[in-house]
């Protein structure tokens, strides 16, 4: 099992890659090599959540972008307007004390006279807040596709996939034209290489 100020440091490092926040890197002692997998796990576990909070907002603001395509009433529209300012201000809250405990908890892994159970204590406050966030945000999105009649989410499902398809579609041919650029680059260079030779 893995100690306390062990799992506390993993979850600072997760945290303060999620949040940006200004901390210095927690020192370890030998024997805490393993401790690198552990903090990609966290920086990407970060990561996940911050797009799942990102991605929450944009469905809002989709379905109010596109209101009038969709046939939103005017009492829709007022609903998923309250929703989003509802769900930002959860947002930054949730944010601010996620940033506040991950403070706490790095200075408490910094203290060497710091009880294993304060620590532990801390580490849950933090992974709450989380998964506070985490929900407020899913449970968002749910609520909003709630507000929708049935034609009006179908037309919002064949909208997004509309969107998928042309994303896709220009990532393939960027793609294809770094590729055809990387051929072309390489033929002036044998080109070049045969000049060179004559």
């Amino acid at each position: 099992m893995m100690n306390a100020s062990r799992y506390a440091a993993i979850l600072v490092w997760g945290s303060v890659v999620l949040f940006g926040a200004n901390v210095q890197t927690v020192r370890a002692d030998g024997g805490h090599g393993g401790m690198m997998g552990g903090h990609m796990g966290k920086m990407h576990e970060g990561h996940d959540q911050s797009k799942q909070d990102e991605h929450s907002c944009q469905d809002l603001r989709h379905l109010l972008k596109h209101g009038k395509e969709l046939g939103l009433t005017p009492e829709q529209i007022g609903k998923l307007k309250t929703m989003q300012l509802d769900l930002s201000r959860a947002q930054v809250r949730a944010e601010a004390d996620i940033k506040v405990a991950t403070l706490e908890l790095h200075a408490l892994v910094e203290d060497e006279q710091a009880a294993s159970a304060a620590i532990q204590a801390k580490v849950d406050q933090l992974k709450k807040a989380e998964g506070g966030l985490l929900y407020t945000t899913i449970k968002s999105r749910r609520d909003a596709m709630a507000i929708l009649t049935p034609e009006q989410r179908e037309k919002e499902h064949a909208m997004m996939e509309k969107m998928k398809g042309g994303e896709a579609e220009h990532s393939g041919g960027m793609s294809g034209m770094s590729g055809m650029g990387g051929m072309m680059g390489g033929g002036h260079g044998k080109g070049g290489a045969a000049e060179h030779q004559h």
